[in-house]
């Protein structure tokens, strides 16, 4: 297996911004290199006070105090930012990663990139639209040539960018992985009936948030509104519990956003693009930031009919009884960007075809079937790849070696065909939901196919699980189903096909997998007949052995 190593730098300040873009695209580059069989080490330098919510998506964090973090404790800043330079070029260097990828300053927020960038082979920079001032300013534009690969995430409503690496806005979850309404409002605590709007003010680390969001709470629980606050991981103030009212003590919330009507939200980046790609209209009181603009991303939404703008909190209530258009919401943000700008940056050390072959795959159809969404997502990935076949590299080299020895004389026949495509791991989990059967049991059932079958391509496993699954249906069984085949032995020489219509014809004979079990385990005797002998004996009713299922004896 190959083997890459990945450090994403996510260092700005306490918020959830860069560190949450980070993950998005983290969370994407693990699932294709899962489906190409390609281990990748993922590794985050955050200066987050959230940097857990790494750890919630299953990444490795190492962390740096944020510059509020060390004003707050009273530590002197030029000599905490010489130890942060030294830190970050320390870690870049003992991890060794085969890519960097740097989130919005392209010389690191301590200006400590510019030494560190050369011990990374490959660079990339997510420039995330900053004010025109500082897109413009030598210190910034000057360093986007020391970064092979420049994406763009846009921003909603926005002129759609120049630069070659555009891409969507990237968000942590797609919109398949939003929970329902119905759900969503049942987690959330929302009665049914009343209306609910969701408040924020961002990760909470803003002063102005520990005033604002208990005043904001009052003037709306009263009005009819379930009101639900995610105050985010950084808020320290006062929280308004009880009657009315939903605190959300969770880092990241944004699959909850489908059971809100509205939301009352400051206008960052990453809440903005959240609650339009969810289509929640909202109430936006845009904040004063040094980089970001939040006036006018605000007034793009304004003006699409998703949004409206309060001046003041008093503002709010009355604004909140038309807060805009969940259609125009959406519209206003069609897509994620994460996938496109993880396959990007996985283009660079792996063969592009690779990766666009598991993009193919992992597809917003298959994330968004039931089955998915009813596997962990090891098993879901583990599974895609035993149905994909070789990566499209892999099959060239197959190919040009076979056409090799045909020129030589040592091969006659055909050579191998196009790789499948993603057609038969769609339709296999679309049949997992038609016969009821649980998709982490469908999972078991292919998967331990593919290891007693390793040979099998995958339109014979794919075969083979289509006929096994009609044969185990009647029984209502599917624990018994995976036991059963648990219990056959690797095969290197028996066609899977031959194996799955033998087991097929015997099972039409037998009214209880737990007995089918057992008859199979001692007609086969411990691998003193084969398979293949021991599913005829079977199939003809233990004839030649005068046995039956119904005269075995308990096995101890």
């Amino acid at each position: 297996m190959r083997r890459l190593r990945v450090v994403c730098y996510a260092i700005n300040g306490r918020g959830l911004g860069h560190l949450t873009r980070q993950l998005a695209i983290a969370r994407w580059m693990r699932r294709y290199a899962e489906v190409l069989d390609v281990g990748l080490e993922l590794w985050v330098l955050t200066s987050s006070e959230a940097d857990t919510l790494a750890r919630r998506e299953g990444f490795p964090a190492l962390k740096l105090p944020s510059k509020a973090m060390l004003r707050d404790a009273g530590v002197d800043l030029s000599r905490g930012l010489t130890i942060a330079r030294a830190w970050v070029m320390q870690s870049v260097a003992l991890l060794q990663p085969d890519l960097l990828i740097v989130d919005t300053f392209p010389g690191g927020t301590y200006g400590e990139l510019l030494a560190t960038l050369e011990l990374a082979p490959k660079r990339a920079l997510v420039a995330r639209p900053v004010r025109a001032n500082m897109a413009e300013d030598p210190g910034y534009s000057g360093l986007l040539p020391l970064y092979q690969t420049v994406l763009v995430p846009d921003d909603a409503g926005a002129t759609v960018s120049s630069e070659p690496g555009g891409l969507g806005p990237i968000l942590l979850r797609e919109r398949e992985e939003l929970l329902p309404r119905d759900a969503a409002r049942r987690a959330l605590g929302v009665p049914e009936g009343q209306r609910a709007v969701w408040l924020s003010l961002g990760g909470g680390g803003d002063p102005a948030a520990m005033s604002t969001l208990p005043r904001l709470v009052d003037s709306l629980r009263g009005r009819g509104w379930h009101v639900v606050v995610a105050a985010g991981p950084l808020y320290d103030g006062v929280e308004r519990r009880g009657e009315g009212v939903t605190w959300l003590d969770r880092y990241a919330s944004m699959e909850l956003l489908c059971g809100v009507d509205a939301a009352v939200s400051a206008g960052g980046y990453n809440a903005f693009h959240e609650l339009m790609f969810a289509g929640v209209p909202t109430v936006f009181l845009p904040q004063p930031r040094v980089a970001d603009d939040q006036e006018a991303r605000v007034a793009r939404a304004v003006a699409a009919g998703a949004a409206r703008l309060a001046r003041t909190l008093e503002d709010v209530p009355a604004l909140l009884e038309s807060p805009g258009d969940a259609a125009a919401a959406r519209a206003l943000v069609p897509r994620n960007g994460a996938r496109d700008a993880a396959a990007r940056l996985l283009s660079t050390l792996l063969p592009a075809d690779d990766v666009a072959r598991a993009a193919e795959l992992l597809s917003p159809a298959l994330l968004g079937s039931r089955s998915a969404q009813g596997m962990a997502p090891r098993q879901l990935l583990e599974l895609a790849r035993a149905l994909s076949g070789d990566s499209p590299s892999q099959h060239a080299a197959r190919r040009a070696g076979a056409l090799d020895w045909i020129d030589r004389g040592l091969l006659h026949g055909e050579i191998p065909k196009d790789p499948p495509p993603a057609a038969p791991l769609l339709s296999l989990l679309g049949r997992f939901d038609t016969i009821g059967l649980p998709p982490e049991r469908g999972a078991e059932l292919v998967l331990g196919l593919r290891r007693r079958w390793p040979a099998a391509t995958p339109m014979e496993l794919y075969s083979a699980a289509d006929t096994l699954l009609t044969a185990f249906v009647p029984f209502e069984d599917w624990g018994g189903a995976v036991a059963l085949l648990r219990a056959m032995p690797s095969q290197r020489t028996w066609a899977l096909a031959s194996f799955a219509d033998a087991l097929s014809r015997w099972l039409t004979h037998e009214r209880d997998l737990f007995d089918a079990q057992r008859s199979f385990v001692k007609v086969e005797g411990g691998g003193k007949r084969g398979l293949a002998e021991s599913l005829a004996l079977l199939a003809d009713g233990g004839a030649a052995t005068g046995h039956s299922a119904a005269d075995d004896e308990p096995l101890l």
